[in-house]
């Protein structure tokens, strides 16, 4: 069965200013004030005929949540790719809430299978002890 994501990441591609009014303030509703700035919304019908209004001005992907923290910050990091990073202490309390975001992740082609193998084991290991502990 196809997993549908709990949350988007979507992001403005083009500027609003010389835009119709009418999708500026779709877009403002929607927390989408400057282009290339990520927002997160949930995958509710209502939230997807907003973005549905806005079209091509908007890039949207599904939230995928690192198995681990950013290593080089010890705060929450939003990544321009949609990979958010959480702190250490909410980690595993966001991943509960989430579910596996793994198979959302889109590894660029050149990414070697190595690293891929690894970053995805990351995520069995989390939730294959999430489910025992369960």
């Amino acid at each position: 069965m196809t997993q549908v994501p709990k949350v988007w990441c979507v992001k403005l591609v083009q500027s609003l200013p010389g835009k119709p009014r009418t999708l500026q303030a779709v877009a403002r509703e929607l927390g989408l004030e400057k282009a290339f700035q990520p927002t997160i919304l949930p995958n509710t019908p209502h939230f997807n005929e907003k973005i549905g209004e806005l079209g091509s001005l908007v890039h949207v992907q599904p939230l995928v949540i690192s198995p681990s923290p950013y290593p080089y910050a010890n705060h929450p990091m939003m990544a321009a790719n949609g990979v958010f990073y959480p702190s250490a202490d909410k980690l595993s309390e966001l991943h509960q809430k989430c579910g596996n975001t793994a198979q959302f992740i889109e590894f660029p082609e050149s990414t070697p299978d190595s690293v891929k193998k690894e970053i995805l084991a990351k995520y069995d290991e989390i939730f294959s002890t999430d489910s025992s502990n369960s």
